[in-house]
């Protein structure tokens, strides 16, 4: 095939697919067609429950603005999950060390007979053994820095390395135009 005929046959293509886009882009012929969307109505998908009458007659309805009688409220629920519900006084009293009342009943309130006497040295030694054990791999690749330099504990000549950085920089080429219109 010639170059010419293979020229002609690949505009009369490209003209093709033009016009196949522009016919679909029309909303009308798009609708005839049967490309359009046709997404489902919500309101007619879903149901409705049927209004169902309480079994008890008896029930009374809530008072507006009072609490429900039957529960709770929540903050006094995880309160007493987490810390049982002993009196504060009794617990103050049957505190020992040499606090004043006042600070025996505010220790008390907050709980502090709960605390863990040993926790201060127990996250000190967790926190010394992930020091210890920490992988100096993980900081080398994310700082990009190589393990085998050592630290000479000479500082850093920052042009030098400026200027380091600018010789082993490449400027990209410049590309030929390899455009959709060369092939015309």
């Amino acid at each position: 095939m010639p170059l010419g005929s293979r020229m002609r046959l690949l505009k009369a293509v490209l003209a093709l697919s033009l016009c196949a886009m522009a016919v679909t882009g029309c909303d009308s012929l798009r609708r005839a067609a049967g490309l359009q969307k046709k997404s489902p109505d919500e309101f007619a998908v879903t149901t409705k429950a049927p209004l169902v009458i309480p079994p008890d007659f008896n029930l009374r309805p809530p008072t507006p603005g009072a609490p429900p009688s039957n529960t709770r409220d929540p903050s006094s629920n995880a309160e007493a999950a987490l810390f049982g519900n002993t009196d504060p006084q009794t617990v103050a009293n049957g505190m020992q060390g040499n606090f004043t009342p006042g600070e025996k009943l505010l220790l008390a309130n907050a709980r502090a007979q709960n605390s863990d006497p040993t926790i201060r040295s127990r996250l000190n030694a967790d926190q010394r053994a992930a020091i210890q054990n920490a992988d100096r791999n993980f900081t080398d690749r994310l700082l990009s820095t190589a393990a085998t330099t050592a630290d000479t504990g000479r500082p850093v000549n920052a042009d030098a390395e400026v200027a380091k950085g600018s010789k082993t920089a490449t400027r990209p080429k410049k590309k030929e135009s390899g455009g959709w219109f060369d092939w015309f």
